[in-house]
Order: C-alpha cells, then structure tokens, then sequence
C-alpha cells in the first residue's frame, strides 16, 4: 500500500541531510568571496612588488659592499641628512653628525632620550642595518621566527660619490615586517666650518 505524502511535513524530517546541504550551499559565496578577496591582496602585493623592482635595483651583497666601500673611503665625517622612514613605522628623522659622532637627532621634532638610538640613522647605523638584513634573507622564516614567512626582498640605491643609501626597501613575503626610507637631503660639512651641539 502507497503512504500519501503529506505536503506540509516535506523537506522537514531532521533525518533529511537537505538542509545541511543547503546551508554548505549558503556558505560557498562567504568562502568564494574570502578566496577572491585573499586572491586580490597578493595579486596587489606582488603588484607593488613588481613596480618597486622595476624602479630600483634589487639590493645585492656586491652592490652592498661596494657602497660601503665609497662610504669608509670618501664619505665626509661631518653631515646633516633628513630621512623619510615608511612602512609599520613611519616617521621623519634628522642626524646630524659631527667629526664622526652624531651631535643631535629627531624623530618627528622630537630628540629621543636614549642616545643609543641616535646612531642608527647615521650613515654607518644604516649601513649596519642593511648588512644585518643581508645575512637575515639567507634564511627569513627563522630570522622573523614565522613559518608562514616564505621569502624577503630588498631593493636599494646608493649615493654614487658617497655610497650612503639614497633609497632602502624591504619586504617579507608572508609577513608584515616591510621597512622603506629614503634620504630627502643630505649635507656634507667641513669639521672646520661646522660646530656640534652643546
């Protein structure tokens, strides 16, 4: 004997798998979208990637040593530069360096307290940054500690007659570790003719 199906009770048996079936349904535009929108961010990565290479030379260990070279050799003792720093921390720094010794320096107007920190933006303070982010591209997953690290680009310009970098960038693959400066001006002094702070 033939059972008559009751309309109002169709589709609605909890042993049914056709509501699970829908709900997955509902969910695939959520991870379709999340997929596009990920998809969209690297592409945009890779993107700004390629423009910075295509704008400026890829940082390698011989151009490296060869602007240091420039600097221990013609590179003045006494100088102010202004540098524009961007990326996680952005900022405008001054340094003003006298006989070799940085005399006084500014972030954004402001003298930081711990003078330790005025030497890192000196010539040979970013100099030594970059030569330490050289030897941390050999392995950048254990450099920044993060698995999901999987590669680390640098891109550099140096003054031709000083060798001090014009230009810095770095990015991680993977990661949110980018750092960018450039130096907007740079003044060589004489000892003679400069006086440092008091």
């Amino acid at each position: 004997m033939i059972k008559a199906s009751h309309p109002e009770s169709a589709g609605s048996s909890p042993d049914e798998p056709r509501p699970a079936a829908r709900r997955g349904t509902r969910a695939r535009p959520l991870l379709l979208g999340m997929t596009l929108g990920l998809l969209a961010a690297l592409i945009a990565v890779v993107g700004v990637a390629l423009v910075m290479r295509r704008n400026r030379p890829q940082l390698t260990e011989a151009v490296y040593q060869a602007a240091v070279e420039r600097w221990d050799t013609h590179g003045p003792r006494s100088y102010d530069l202004n540098l524009e720093l961007s990326g996680n921390r952005p900022g405008k720094i001054h340094v003003e360096v006298r006989d070799g010794e940085v005399t006084h320096m500014t972030r954004d107007d402001i003298e930081p307290k711990q003078r330790r920190t005025w030497d890192y933006w000196s010539v040979p303070g970013q100099l030594e940054t970059i030569r330490q982010e050289l030897e941390m591209a050999r392995d950048p997953a254990d450099s920044f500690k993060s698995k999901a690290v999987t590669g680390m680009v640098m891109w550099a310009e140096f003054d031709p007659q000083y060798g001090y970098p014009l230009v810095y960038d770095r990015v991680v693959l993977g990661g949110d570790f980018e750092v960018h400066w450039r130096i907007t001006r740079f003044e060589a002094m004489s000892t003679e003719t400069s006086n440092p702070r008091k």
